[in-house]
C-alpha cells in the first residue's frame, strides 16, 4: 500500500525557504531561474524570496510542460513557453530549474534538452536542479546537480497543499481529503466552518493557510453558486500563483464529482517585467494567442486586486494580438481580496476598475506569504508569524 505524506500550507512555505537557504549556502548564485508549472511555482516563490533577502535578484519565470502516455510507453514530455528563456541565456549565466519533487527526471531532462537545442552555444555552463523532495531510487536523469531539502522512498505519495483531485476515490465521502485536512473536507461538502487558518500575528501579512482556504471558498462560489467555469484560467505570476493553484484544483475536484462539465486550461503569465519596463514584455502570451477563440471564456486571477493595472496590461496585449478572436465580454477577473480604496493614478482608462468575483474587501496593503522582505521589521515579525518559518530563514 502506498503511504501518503501530507504537506500543509505552512510546511510548504517553510520548506520552500529552506530550499532557498540550502542553495544559497551551497554557493549557487543563478542569473536565471525557471519554476516548472504547476507544482514548482510556489516553491520558486520561496526560493526567490530567500535570495531577495540576501540582496540577490534573478531573472525568474515559469514554463509549462505536458506529459503524454502511450500504451506500454514511458511518458513523453512536451515543454511549452521556453522561447523567452532561450533568447536571454548565455554560457556564463548560471541557470536554476525549480520543481516540487524530483522523481525520474524526465521533465527536467526535456526542459534542459529543449534549451540546448534552442540556445546551442549559449546554453548555460552551470545548470542546477532544485526541489523540495527527491526520490533517488526513481532517478533516471542525473546529468546535473540535484539539490533537495529531503529525500524520500520511491513509494511515498507526496500530497502537496494545492492538490485535491488525485485524492478522490470511489468512496463519495472523500476519506483521503478528510485525512488531508478536515477544514477542506468541510468546505467541499458544504459545511463551511469559517476557519481562516491560524491567528495572524501581523495584520497586513497574508498567512498561507488563509489564502489556501479562501481560494477554495472562492472557487466553490464561482463554480457552484455563480455557475461560471472558464475555458482558460490564467494565474498572474508571481502574485496570483498561491490563489490560483488551489482554485483550479477545486474545479478538477468538481469535475471528477460530475458537478461541472469541464476543467479550464490552466497556465500562468509572467507579469513581473511590467513593473520595470513595458507592457509588451508580458511573457507567456503565445500559448494563449494560439488557442483562444472568440467564444472562449477567460478568467484572470490575482490574489489581491488594487488598481488592476497588471490585469489591464494583460487584457490589452491579448486583445492587441487576437483582435476579433477575443471578445472582451468573455474576459473576467477574480481575486481573493479587493481594495476599493486604491488611489492609483491612471493615464488611460483601465480594462476593469473592479474584479468580477472577489471574496473579501480590504483596505490593507497586503503582504503575500513569500514577500516577507516587505514587512516593516522582518526579523522580529517573522518570529511572531511562525517559529518554523523563522527557523527556516534565520538559523
Amino acid at each position: 500500500m502506498t503511504d501518503i505524506l501530507h504537506i500543509s500550507p505552512w510546511e510548504f512555505l517553510s520548506l520552500s525557504f529552506q530550499l532557498g537557504k540550502k542553495l544559497y549556502r551551497n554557493g549557487i548564485r543563478p542569473k536565471h531561474a525557471i519554476s516548472v508549472w504547476r507544482g514548482g511555482t510556489p516553491v520558486g516563490l520561496g526560493v526567490d524570496a530567500f535570495y531577495r533577502m540576501q540582496g540577490i535578484s534573478m531573472n525568474h519565470t515559469t514554463i509549462a510542460t505536458e506529459s503524454y502516455h502511450g500504451i506500454g510507453l514511458q511518458a513523453q514530455v512536451t515543454v511549452k513557453g521556453l522561447e523567452h528563456v532561450i533568447n536571454v541565456v548565455c554560457r556564463e549565466d548560471d541557470l536554476l530549474i525549480i520543481d516540487d519533487v524530483y522523481e525520474s527526471g524526465n521533465t527536467i531532462k526535456e526542459i534542459i534538452e529543449t534549451i540546448q537545442r534552442g540556445a546551442r552555444a549559449n546554453t548555460p555552463r552551470n545548470i542546477y536542479i532544485a526541489t523540495i523532495h527527491s526520490k533517488p531510487e526513481n532517478h533516471r536523469y542525473t546529468d546535473y546537480p540535484i539539490i533537495s531539502v529531503a529525500e524520500l522512498p520511491g513509494n511515498i505519495w507526496i500530497d502537496y497543499p494545492h492538490e485535491l483531485a488525485d485524492l478522490v476515490t470511489a468512496d463519495p465521502s472523500d476519506p483521503l481529503i478528510k485525512e488531508k485536512d478536515p477544514h477542506v473536507w468541510n468546505l467541499l461538502h458544504g459545511f463551511d466552518d469559517n476557519y481562516k487558518g491560524r491567528p495572524n500575528a501581523v495584520k497586513s501579512y497574508l498567512p498561507p493557510d488563509k489564502i489556501y482556504y479562501d481560494s477554495i471558498r472562492l472557487a466553490l462560489r464561482i463554480a457552484l453558486t455563480e455557475k461560471y467555469v472558464p475555458d482558460f484560467l490564467i494565474a498572474l505570476w508571481p502574485g496570483g500563483i498561491n490563489a490560483c493553484l488551489p482554485f483550479h484544483e477545486v474545479l478538477k475536484y468538481l469535475h471528477k464529482k460530475e458537478l461541472i462539465s469541464k476543467v479550464p486550461d490552466h497556465i500562468s503569465l509572467n507579469t513581473t517585467r511590467t513593473h520595470l519596463t513595458y507592457r509588451s514584455n508580458i511573457i507567456g502570451l503565445k500559448y494563449l494567442t494560439d488557442r483562444i477563440e472568440k467564444n472562449h471564456h477567460v478568467l484572470l486571477m490575482e490574489t489581491a486586486f488594487r488598481s488592476g493595472r497588471l490585469m489591464s496590461d494583460v487584457v490589452g496585449k491579448l486583445k492587441e494580438t487576437l483582435r476579433r478572436n477575443l471578445s472582451l465580454d468573455n474576459v473576467k477577473i477574480a481575486t481573493l481580496y479587493y481594495n476599493p480604496d486604491d488611489d492609483s493614478t491612471w493615464t488611460v482608462k483601465p480594462f476593469r476598475e473592479k474584479p468580477d468575483f472577489y471574496l473579501e474587501k480590504t483596505s490593507e496593503n497586503l503582504i503575500y506569504p513569500t514577500n516577507i522582505h516587505r514587512l516593516s521589521s522582518p526579523l522580529e515579525q517573522i518570529r511572531q508569524i511562525d517559529a518554523e518559518l523563522y527557523k527556516s530563514i534565520y538559523t
